[in-house]
């Protein structure tokens, strides 16, 4: 009885570490480019995705991958306790100090949408160029609007920026799935399902009414 019990307790340990260590996998479902503005032919702003069943509207932070939609690829989704535990995101592998830097300026920018109309797409845009060059140096912004937030979130003041209460990272797991190099994408920080009217995309999150973004290439 005592090797039963034993066995029982080994048994639900290894399911609740199995639970654990996949708590944050997800299937993500690219949907549509959403109100995002062609910045040299490449869609910059909010896009809309599906995670597992709840549908968000999601920023992309890698410029120079693509998908088209509709496409679904599994993901994990990160926090900013998991990144700066060392979690691989598509720009936090391995994991250092400039990595974690890059992240904490991107969060910032997110967190700044909420400053802006709902509808100021072109700002929404702005902000996503500015998150593209952060995490991708090599990227040319377009937008005018894009070099003054670039400027302030690279100034050093936001390095160390806490996002926990602004975003989550959606980062494909594994980082190229069949022969895609899939993009990575930054939403608010609760699975909120987004009701999404015809005439104006409602910004949630934890960001006071912001929103979640998203941006994805297309061909």
């Amino acid at each position: 009885m005592l090797r039963s019990h034993s066995a029982l307790r080994g048994l639900l340990l290894a399911t609740a570490l199995f639970l654990s260590a996949n708590a944050n996998a997800a299937t993500v479902t690219f949907n549509t480019v959403a109100n995002s503005i062609n910045r040299g032919g490449v869609y910059s702003g909010f896009y809309t995705l599906t995670i597992d069943s709840a549908m968000l509207l999601a920023m992309c932070d890698s410029r120079f991958a693509q998908v088209n939609p509709p496409v679904t690829w599994a993901a994990d989704l990160w926090t900013y306790a998991d990144i700066q535990a060392g979690a691989v995101g598509k720009y936090n592998s391995p994991s250092t100090p400039a990595t974690l830097t890059k992240y904490s300026q991107a969060g910032w920018l997110f967190s700044q949408i909420g400053t802006l109309l709902p509808t100021d797409y072109s700002g929404q845009a702005d902000i996503q160029e500015a998150i593209w060059r952060i995490m991708e140096p090599t990227y040319a912004l377009v937008g005018a609007g894009a070099t003054p937030w670039y400027t302030a979130a690279t100034s050093g003041a936001y390095d160390s920026f806490d996002w926990t209460s602004v975003m989550r990272v959606v980062t494909p797991n594994p980082l190229v799935q069949s022969s895609v190099n899939v993009q990575e994408f930054l939403i608010g920080p609760g699975q909120t399902v987004v009701p999404i009217p015809a005439a104006a995309w409602l910004l949630v999150s934890g960001l006071g009414g912001l929103g979640v973004l998203r941006r994805l290439r297309m061909r």
